[in-house]
């Protein structure tokens, strides 16, 4: 779990003063993700989540791109997404459900904070605080006790 809490701090930070996940980054940490996977076994489910979820990201992103004036969901988020949904996130409706919950709560939390320290609506916002918050509150949170069974 440490290595959650590290590459969640620079990668939040290079994300936040440039706008941009460095692709070097994001392979290290696929890479420390991915041992850590063999050694406990869980590749095959990992490598579902992470496809399952760049895939839909990658929707989304196509989705936006040709239909908003000014861009979507970047490129680098999505792969940040693809990797810590590979490492985290289980494969399954329920876990899609609280994952894609824990995201949109993360990002108004995000655009909020934005929004008092701004006073106005940014049009660019550096979403991978955002992503991390909502991996941390999907495998801390008991957000999946809120949802009707």
């Amino acid at each position: 779990m440490l290595c959650f809490y590290i590459f969640a701090i620079v990668i939040s930070i290079e994300d936040l003063r440039n706008f941009r996940i460095s692709n070097r980054l994001l392979l290290v940490f696929f890479f420390v993700l991915f041992s850590e996977s063999l050694i406990s076994g869980n590749l095959n489910r990992q490598v579902f989540s992470g496809v399952f979820f760049l895939l839909v990201f990658s929707v989304i992103h196509l989705v936006g791109r040709f239909t908003a004036s000014k861009g979507s969901i970047g490129i680098g988020d999505i792969k940040l997404i693809g990797v810590l949904t590979f490492g985290y996130v289980n494969l399954g409706f329920r876990s899609v459900e609280i994952f894609l919950i824990s995201l949109c709560l993360a990002l108004l939390a995000q655009i909020g904070l934005e929004f008092i320290r701004n006073r106005k609506l940014v049009s660019r916002i550096a979403m991978a605080p955002s992503i991390f918050l909502a991996i941390a509150l999907y495998l801390y949170a008991p957000l999946g006790l809120l949802l009707p069974q």
